[in-house]
């Protein structure tokens, strides 16, 4: 069969949702729960039955056929692992989050879906993945600080370049470091980026980049 539009992938999906819910979706509550009239409902569920996705009858809920059954859950699939990877692991509130995924699940396929399950559960299970978790953690409280185009880790710095520290990230695991307040100005940068030379509080220090990589700055 032929992709189907976003429109009738939504249709779809409303129906799968109330019959999951009230077990059963007749066509008022379709156009309720997809904010449409009535006229337009119709249209579009004789086109799903023309295509063999749906049985429809004026006088009887909707039902979806074995074919459409397999497409709902398929919409329903991507639906629910976006609105996961934006909640879940980018930290959108849970609303803006099946938002994003409502816009963005018509235009993936089951082969990009499978890539952000791998993905997110990475982030999410693996040991070696809890810096990262700890790192956009620390990262997100700055994107609505007003003034995140300015905030960065000390390791975005340019050779030259002033910051007044704002946060020890908890991914830190050193003593000799400088305390939120202080400015801290980035003087060279080892070929192989290794190795971070500062300047705070009037003395020279050699950084690590696992440290650097965790001192949130902003820009002076």
């Amino acid at each position: 069969m032929a992709r189907l539009s976003e429109s009738m992938e939504d249709y779809l999906e409303a129906i799968a949702e109330l019959i999951a819910v009230n077990g059963h979706a007749h066509t008022k509550e379709i156009a309720q729960k997809l904010n449409v009239k009535m006229p337009s409902v119709t249209g579009a569920l004789r086109q799903l039955e023309q295509q063999g996705y749906i049985i429809y009858n004026t006088h009887y809920p909707v039902q979806l056929t074995e074919e459409g059954k397999q497409v709902a859950d398929s919409i329903l699939k991507r639906h629910l692992v976006l609105k996961k990877f934006f909640s879940d692991i980018l930290g959108l509130p849970s609303e803006k989050a099946s938002e994003t995924a409502c816009r963005l699940e018509h235009a993936v396929d089951d082969d990009t879906i499978s890539r952000f399950i791998l993905f997110s559960e990475a982030i999410e299970n693996r040991q070696d993945a809890k810096h990262i978790q700890t790192y956009l953690t620390e990262a997100m409280q700055f994107l609505n600080s007003g003034n995140a185009e300015n905030i960065c880790v000390l390791s975005q710095l340019k050779p030259g370049e002033t910051g007044t520290v704002e946060l020890i990230g908890r991914n830190v695991d050193a003593k000799k470091i400088p305390e939120v307040g202080q400015m801290i100005v980035l003087k060279t940068i080892s070929l192989d980026k290794t190795m971070f030379t500062v300047e705070y509080n009037g003395k020279k220090d050699n950084m690590p980049v696992q440290t650097a990589e965790n001192i949130w700055v902003t820009k002076c």
